[in-house]
C-alpha cells in the first residue's frame, strides 16, 4: 500500500472498490444508490474505479455515466440490473446440457481440440454487456478526465496471474497490485467484463485478445487476488469506498453446526466465500492497521526508513468507507428465501429447472445451498432484497460517520 503525499480532502482522489459477487451485486447497487448523492455533495466523486467479477459490470457501467448526475448514474445502475435476470445472463441449462456433454466427452477420450469451460453458457451476458453500456461514453469520459482510471481484474487461467485491464487517460503504474500480477493498459470492452466476471467451473473461461501482450484465457479476477484494495492505492487514490457483499466480521464460532454432515454443496461454498469475500476484509483491516501505525509519531518514522531502505514510497493515512453485510449470511438466507418461493413448485420447476437441478446436484439439505445459489440468483424479487440490505447498511454507515470517512478499525467487526 504505497502512496503519494496525501492531499488536501477538497482535493483527494476518491477510489471506488466494487468486489465479487455474482448475483450479489444488487446488494451493491443499494449501497450506491445511497453513497453516490452523498459523494457528489461533498466533492467526493470517484474518479478511480476499479471492480472485480459482478463489480467489473458495475465499474464499467459507472464510468458510462460519470457524465451525469449522481441521481441520474443511479437510475441507469438500477436499470442495468434489473436487465441481468437469468435469461439475459446465462444459457437454460437443457440448452447448454448436449455441448457439455459433449465437450466433456472429447476431453475424457483424449479429443483436446473441443474442450468443457464452464457448465453455464454465458453468451446472452456478453449480449447484455454489449447493449446496456454506452462504450462510446466509457471511452470519452476517460478522455474527458471525467474518470481517470477505470480498471477490472482478471485471472489468467494458464499462469494464475492477476492482471489488471485498465484504462486511463495517464499512464498505468509500473508496480504491480499482487506480488503475482500486474496492470495492462487497454482500451476496455466486453471480452474483459466477461473475463473478470466468469466464476471458475460455472461460467466458460473467455479469451481477451487486447492488449496482445496480455491475450490469453481468462476467469473470475477474484480467484488469485488477495489484496483488492491494492490496485486503487497503486493507482493513486487518497481515499477509498470499497463495497463488498460478504460478511464484514468473520462467521461466529458454532460447534454445533461443524459436526453437521458435509457435501459438495458445503466445499463449494466454503471455496467461494474464500475466494470472494474474505479477501476484502483481510485487506480493510491491513489498511485499518497502517492507518494507525502511520499515524504513531514513534511507529510512523520507523515505518517510513523501512519503505525508504526498500526504495518504495512510504505508507501514508488513507481514509476509508467500507461497506458490505454486517451479517454475513443474510444474503443466503434470502437467496434461499426466493428459491423456495420462485423456483420450488413442480410447476416452477418444469419451467425453469436449472436451478432446481443445481440445488439437487449440490447437495439440497446443505445448510451453506443459499450461499451458493446466492452468486446465480438473477431474480427479480432477490434483487429487490438485497438493494434494499446495500441501502439500510450505507445509510448506517452515513449516520454513523457524520465526516464519512474513517481512518481506524471498525471495533467488534474483526478487523
Amino acid at each position: 500500500m504505497q502512496a503519494r503525499t496525501s492531499t488536501e480532502s477538497d482535493e483527494a482522489r476518491v477510489a471506488l472498490v466494487l468486489d465479487a459477487g455474482g448475483a450479489r451485486s444488487a446488494y451493491q447497487v443499494g449501497a450506491l444508490e445511497v453513497l453516490l448523492p452523498v459523494l457528489a455533495e461533498r466533492g467526493a466523486r470517484p474518479r478511480l474505479l476499479v471492480g472485480t467479477s459482478a463489480g467489473a459490470l458495475l465499474t464499467a457501467a459507472l464510468t458510462a455515466t460519470a457524465h451525469l448526475e449522481a441521481e441520474e448514474q443511479v437510475a441507469r445502475l438500477k436499470s442495468m440490473l434489473g436487465r441481468t435476470t437469468k435469461p439475459n445472463v446465462m444459457r437454460p441449462l437443457w440448452r447448454q446440457a448436449p455441448e457439455v456433454v459433449v465437450r466433456y466427452a472429447s476431453e475424457t477420450f483424449g479429443l483436446s481440440g473441443f474442450r468443457l469451460r464452464g457448465l453455464f453458457g454465458s453468451q446472452p451476458l456478453a449480449q447484455t454487456l454489449a447493449k446496456a453500456i454506452d462504450w462510446g461514453a466509457l471511452h470519452h469520459n476517460i478522455d474527458s478526465g471525467e474518470i481517470e482510471s477505470a480498471a477490472v481484474v482478471a485471472t489468467s487461467v494458464r499462469t494464475g496471474r492477476v492482471i489488471v485491464f485498465t484504462e486511463s487517460r495517464s499512464p498505468v503504474p509500473g508496480s504491480t497490485p499482487e506480488p503475482h500480477g500486474r496492470f495492462e493498459a487497454t482500451r476496455l470492452d466486453v471480452p474483459h467484463l466477461m473475463a473478470s466476471a466468469a466464476i471458475p467451473v460455472l461460467f466458460p473461461s473467455v479469451h481477451v485478445d487486447e492488449p496482445e501482450d496480455a491475450a490469453g484465457w481468462y476467469v473470475d479476477g477474484a480467484t488469485r487476488r488477495r489484496t483488492p484494495l491494492a490496485p486503487a492505492l497503486e493507482l493513486g487514490a487518497d481515499r477509498v469506498v470499497a463495497i463488498g457483499t460478504g460478511g464484514l466480521r468473520p462467521p461466529d464460532a458454532d460447534s454445533d453446526l461443524d459436526r453437521i454432515p458435509v457435501d459438495l454443496g458445503d466445499a463449494g461454498a466454503t471455496l467461494l466465500g474464500a475466494v470472494m469475500d474474505d479477501p476484502l476484509r483481510h485487506d480493510l483491516r491491513r489498511l485499518a492497521e497502517l492507518n494507525v501505525m502511520t499515524a504513531d509519531p514513534e511507529l510512523g518514522p520507523v515505518l517510513e526508513r523501512h519503505r525508504e531502505a526498500r526504495g518504495k514510497s512510504a505508507y501514508r493515512t488513507v481514509p476509508y468507507v467500507a461497506i458490505a453485510p454486517e451479517d454475513g449470511t443474510e444474503l443466503a438466507r434470502t437467496a434461499m428465501e426466493v428459491f423456495r418461493a420462485n423456483h420450488g413448485s413442480l410447476l416452477r420447476t418444469i419451467g425453469d429447472p436449472d436451478l432446481q437441478v443445481m440445488h439437487r446436484l449440490l447437495g439440497s439439505d446443505s445448510p451453506l445451498q443459499g450461499e451458493l445459489l446466492s452468486y446465480l440468483m438473477f431474480d427479480p424479487d432477490f434483487f429487490a432484497a438485497a438493494s434494499e440490505f446495500g441501502q439500510r447498511d450505507a445509510r448506517r454507515w452515513v449516520e454513523q460517520h457524520p465526516d464519512l470517512w474513517r481512518t481506524e478499525s471498525l471495533p467488534g467487526y474483526g478487523y
